[in-house]
Formats: structure tokens, C-alpha cells, sequence
């Protein structure tokens, strides 16, 4: 839905009972240190154990590269296995045998749009949800809720079928399931304007026909 989940409060929760909390920032983790609103969702909050980010997602590297952050050594230490017939006497990876070339790539990217380039990529993104959000609105849509990052809940009816005409066009959308059902849409940096406003009509052309 495009949100941020209250995390300040969930790790004072966290700190007060003694439970592990764990950060699902795969997508987020990429878009909100670059926003000009600030969340408090990482480590700066005590009670935030571990945290999941994606550069394969917003981090715009190669598939696959997934990321699994901890607060400390202690973490690691649970998911480690021994492996004696290995030099290593023990391991924490989740997986064997892997190709580097992920990391490489996270490591390119990174280097290569710096901290600016990713605030840049990131204000382009929040201006298309902009756009979409105001055009759809022109068309009679609402937002589910706000957009917080660029991933857009669109309230339309019958949201399956509205899905399927919008295929039938060439647009490849998804659709929320839980609370409500919405077309979900992610802004993403290779789009522009100009794709936003053919979707939106086709969208309206599609929505004529459950009137």
C-alpha cells in the first residue's frame, strides 16, 4: 500500500516486552532515506533488531540480490551452522553455492548513483505517484490511502475484471487482496509522465464500461 508501518512505536513494544523486531524494508529500504519526509524505521531505534532491504527492488540492481541487515553480532550467531569439512568451521549464509556477481552489481549501482543520484531517482518517482494520484482523481479514482512511497492503491469496482481489461490493453497491473481489493501500481524510474497519462486513459475507458 505504499506505507510505513508505525515502527517507533512497535520497537518502544519491542524494548518493553523482549521480543525481536524485524524490519520489512525490502521495498521501502531504498526509497525512504532519499525522501524529503522522514521516518524513524531503522537502526536509530533501539528495539529494531534486523532489517530486510532489497537492491534488487528500488536499489535498481540485478535480480537476485536481497538484503538481511542486523543490529549485531548476536543475530548471526543464531542462524550459523557447523560445516567441518569445510576450511570455514562455521557459516551464517542462508544459502550454499552462489554466484558474487549480484553483490558486484549492488556494489556498481551504489557507486555509481551515490547518495544524490538514488534522492534524484527517488524525487522523480514521488513526482510520477504525484501525477498518477492527481490524474486519477481527475477521472473520478480515489486512493485507497495516500501514498507515502510510489506504490499507488487505486479504489476501482470489481478490481479482477477491471484487471483484466486493462491486460487486454497491455497494462500488467496487480491487485491488492487484503484489506481491499486495488489495482496496485509502482512508479518506477523508467517511466514518465507521458506513460502515466495513456494509462490513465485507458483506465477511464475501461472504468466506462462498469458504469
Amino acid at each position: 500500500f505504499g506505507q510505513v508501518d508505525p515502527i517507533e512505536e512497535l520497537s518502544d513494544l519491542a524494548l518493553e516486552w523482549g521480543v525481536h523486531l524485524h524490519v520489512d524494508a525490502a521495498f521501502g529500504g531504498f526509497v525512504l532515506p532519499f525522501l524529503d519526509r522522514s521516518f524513524a524505521w531503522d537502526f536509530s531505534l533501539p528495539g529494531v533488531k534486523s532489517i530486510t532491504i532489497d537492491p534488487h527492488k528500488m536499489g535498481l540492481a540485478t535480480i537476485p540480490a536481497g538484503g538481511l541487515l542486523f543490529r549485531s553480532q548476536e543475530c548471526m550467531n543464531a542462524l550459523e551452522t557447523e560445516t567441518h569439512y569445510l576450511t570455514k568451521a562455521r557459516q551464517a549464509s542462508l544459502t550454499g553455492t552462489r554466484s558474487g556477481a549480484a553483490a558486484a552489481a549492488t556494489y556498481a549501482v551504489m557507486m555509481h548513483l551515490g547518495r544524490e543520484g538514488f534522492r534524484e531517482m527517488v524525487g522523480y518517482c514521488m513526482d510520477l505517484t504525484d501525477h498518477m494520484v492527481e490524474g486519477a482523481k481527475e477521472i473520478g479514482v480515489e486512493p485507497l490511502i495516500e501514498p507515502v512511497m510510489n506504490v499507488v492503491a487505486l479504489k476501482v469496482p470489481e478490481p479482477s475484471k477491471v484487471r483484466e481489461r486493462l491486460m487486454d490493453r497491455d497494462w500488467h497491473v496487480s491487485i491488492t487482496r487484503e484489506p481491499n481489493r486495488a489495482l496496485r501500481l509502482i512508479l518506477m524510474g523508467h517511466m514518465s509522465h507521458e506513460n502515466v497519462d495513456l494509462f490513465l486513459k485507458d483506465l477511464k475507458e475501461v472504468l466506462s464500461e462498469f458504469v
